[in-house]
Order: C-alpha cells, then sequence, then structure tokens
C-alpha cells in the first residue's frame, strides 16, 4: 500500500530542532518538556499511525497567522515563503494562538480575520491538489476561555472566528481541537500552551480521529 503524504504549517507546538527549515525559531525540545525526541512530537506520531510520509514541517515558534508582532514578517503563515515548499496529499494548517494570546502586541479580531481569510485563499491557490486540513488552536490554560485580551476578544472568540472562515471555502475542511476541553492539572499542557508527551500523544489522536 502506497503511503500518504503530507505537509505542516505551524508554529512553536509543531517545532523540533532539525526538522524544520533553517532559520525557524525552536520550541521543542525545551527545559523542563518530556518531549525530548522527534518520535514524541504529535505528528511523528500520527505518522507512524497512519503510514504516512512527511513531506516538510514550516513550523515557527511565535509564528503568527497575521503580519503583527515581533516575528519577521515573513514567518507570517501567508507569506509565500512559508507555503511554497509545502506538498502533499493533505496539508495541516495549525495556528493562531499567538495572535490571541501572544504578550508582545496581540492583534485584534478584525486584524486576525483579515489575515485568516488571506491564509484560506492563498492556501488554496497554491496547493489545488492538497486537502488542506485548518486547525483551531488548542485550549490553553494560562488564561480562562472566556478572559479577553487587551483587544477585548477570547479564546471562544479565536475559535469562532476560524471555524467561520473556514466554513466559507468549500475546498477546506475543518479539524476542532478547540472543542477538546483541557483543563489545569490534566497534564496535557505542561505550561498552560505546550503540550508534553501526554499531551503530544492526545492530540496525535485528535489529529488522527479527524483525518
Amino acid at each position: 500500500m502506497q503511503e500518504r503524504t503530507f505537509s505542516i504549517l505551524g508554529d512553536s507546538i509543531s517545532t523540533f530542532r532539525g526538522y524544520n527549515p533553517e532559520g525557524s525559531e525552536i520550541f521543542y525540545p525545551h527545559d523542563g518538556f518530556d518531549v525530548l525526541n522527534v518520535a514524541d512530537t504529535w505528528w511523528s506520531l500520527l505518522a507512524a499511525r497512519r503510514h504516512l510520509t512527511l513531506m516538510r514541517n514550516d513550523s515557527y515558534s511565535g509564528s503568527r497567522i497575521s503580519r503583527t508582532g515581533v516575528r519577521p514578517p515573513s514567518s507570517c503563515f501567508a507569506d509565500e515563503k512559508r507555503q511554497r515548499h509545502l506538498s502533499g496529499d493533505f496539508i495541516i494548517i495549525f495556528g493562531g494562538t499567538n495572535d490571541w494570546g501572544q504578550s508582545e502586541q496581540p492583534t485584534t479580531q478584525e486584524v486576525f480575520a483579515r489575515a485568516y481569510r488571506d491564509l484560506v485563499a492563498s492556501m488554496g491557490a497554491r496547493h489545488p491538489a492538497s486537502t488542506l486540513y485548518f486547525c483551531t488552536p488548542l485550549q490553553r490554560n494560562d488564561y480562562p476561555l472566556t478572559a479577553p485580551n487587551i483587544h477585548g476578544w477570547t479564546q471562544l472568540d479565536l475559535a469562532r472566528t476560524i471555524r467561520d472562515i473556514v466554513g466559507e471555502y468549500p475546498f477546506t475542511r475543518l479539524i476542532d481541537l478547540a472543542a477538546y476541553p483541557i483543563a489545569a492539572g490534566d497534564g496535557f499542557l505542561l505550561d498552560g500552551l505546550h503540550p508534553g508527551k501526554l499531551g503530544m500523544e492526545r492530540l496525535a489522536s485528535l489529529m488522527e480521529a479527524a483525518l
């Protein structure tokens, strides 16, 4: 049986040293986290379980959907430099939490929505032969779900915005990770945002179920 192929466009949760493009900021492996080997990442677990071949993982720690914040503008998800080398039977696009909750200049909901539409449209134009899976971010427990950021929108608003925009495009599919409840103390997110080994295993299972 021929293995299916996939790529990832992501942020810190999908990084691992040596597996992302040169120049990308990397989170994993990280002090205090038990994700010590690439085999512990959600995408390696998913590939092993579903007999998938990873073509490219273009993930960049701290990157946003919008061209805002302190990272280089070229780290934006919609940037051609990040999108052009993606390929495969399907592509998983997993980001957005940094636009909402990053301490350095979080963006407004209106700016985010415009940027997400640009992301979806540009991915559809560049990768018409790939099935495109857009993910809502995991629930983070360093902030309450209903707590607004400095611009007055919540994690619930973030997930709803992505669901609504993805639903506008017939060529997209949604992986609604935000619908899965995550509580402080359950061991999934070791700092309230980034998964540890247990969280990576659960994230891989959620991705697998959606695929």
